[in-house]
């Protein structure tokens, strides 16, 4: 009697679900690092435009006269475009001959974080707002300067 010999070609069920298994998990990883590589690309390009408005903020106070910046600037805030947030300055002049000038920015991300401690960017320091206690608003963007007269 002659034995049949099956070549098998193509693959099974299990092996095309197994497959495309694989395939659901791997693509679901890569899609889950592009929207998080997506995120932190906006908060870094956000970030820069706001350490930008900072700077330019305490170039325009050192810009004006000793005497007037506390007058001027003290518990001043500020937007900067492009963002939505608010700046907060703060200025202590208990020094006669030296202000020490701090510009803080707070921002919200297009998925409604807030960058800083002013979570109603309302640009005054509210209950539970204070993370450090330190009676002042803070963010990852502020610069404090001492400016001498």
């Amino acid at each position: 009697m002659a034995q049949c010999s099956r070549k098998r070609s193509g693959m099974t069920l299990v092996e095309v679900l197994i497959a495309a298994g694989v395939f659901l998990v791997a693509a679901t990883g890569i899609l889950s690092s592009f929207s998080a590589c997506m995120e932190l690309n906006q908060m870094g390009m956000r970030s820069t435009i706001a350490v930008q408005g900072v700077k330019n903020k305490v170039e325009e106070i050192k810009a004006s006269t000793f005497e007037n910046i506390f007058t001027n600037y003290n518990n001043h805030t500020f937007t900067i475009t492009g963002l939505n947030g608010i700046g907060v300055i703060y200025v202590d002049n208990s020094n006669s001959k030296l202000v020490e000038v701090k510009v803080v920015f707070c921002w919200r991300l297009s998925d409604g974080r807030v960058i800083g401690e002013d979570a109603n960017l309302n640009g005054v320091l509210n209950n539970g707002e204070d993370k450090n206690g330190n009676g002042q608003i803070d963010s990852y963007v502020q610069i404090i300067e001492r400016i001498y007269g």
